[in-house]
């Protein structure tokens, strides 16, 4: 699990971050002083959690929330409970007091994973993207990665390219399948088509495909070796 951290109080961070580091499996992304950074960083990065204060100045914690088209899980980390009922109601997938103790911080990190590989084990089997005019139906199976080029992205299978206008963001936030990681902020790999993995690259048919050191924890534990 990846996470970003976003509070304007610089103890808060601090604690919340050495809480974090305790977490085995959990990565912190970024640390974010306000809301407007974590905003901006958002629209053009990915991550699983957003633990996230409420009240901040400028752009509040439920300003972010409602200015983000696509959210990761967000685990409000907040003394004001009385904004515990709006916030369910943008689905948030918990809401933790301060101070925050490691117990409660693990039971919510916990509860965004189990709902994360709930998201990951739908059963996607297929995904339509836009070539030239018309829509393309590609078999999740045949897809050996996916590259991201600037404000395109090329679909790769065995026999063909297929060049798409997307950012690699989009493209991971509706690849559903379980079989589908992020491990680079250029590469989603289909995990079931890696021939090897040495230091921090790994090979799909003849590419060569370098794995970022924020993402190749999850990539390990994703494919339990031996």
């Amino acid at each position: 699990m990846n996470c970003i951290i976003v509070d304007d109080d610089e103890m808060a961070r601090v604690s919340l971050q050495m809480l974090c580091e305790k977490i085995e499996g959990l990565i912190i992304d970024e640390v974010f002083k306000n809301g407007m950074a974590a905003l901006n960083w958002l629209k053009n990065n990915d991550t699983d959690v957003v633990l996230l204060d409420i009240e901040m100045p400028d752009l509040s914690g439920m300003d972010l929330i409602k200015s983000v088209e696509k959210l990761p899980q967000i685990i409000f980390i907040t003394g004001y409970t009385e904004y515990a009922l709006e916030a369910f109601e943008y689905h948030v997938t918990d809401f933790v007091p301060k101070p925050v103790t490691l117990p409660r911080l693990i039971k919510a990190i916990e509860r965004a994973e189990d709902l994360n590989n709930n998201v990951k084990s739908q059963g996607q089997n297929e995904i339509f993207v836009r070539v030239d005019g018309r829509f393309v139906r590609l078999e999740l199976k045949d897809i050996l990665y996916v590259e991201s080029l600037g404000d395109y992205v090329t679909f790769v299978t065995e026999n063909k390219k297929y060049i798409v206008h997307s950012t690699l963001k989009n493209i991971d936030d509706k690849l559903t399948n379980k079989n589908f990681l992020k491990v680079h902020r250029s590469f989603i790999i289909n995990i079931t088509k890696v021939v090897d993995i040495e230091e921090n690259n790994l090979v799909i048919k003849d590419k060569v495909i370098p794995i970022s050191r924020a993402h190749k924890p999850l990539l390990m534990k994703t494919i339990k070796p031996l």
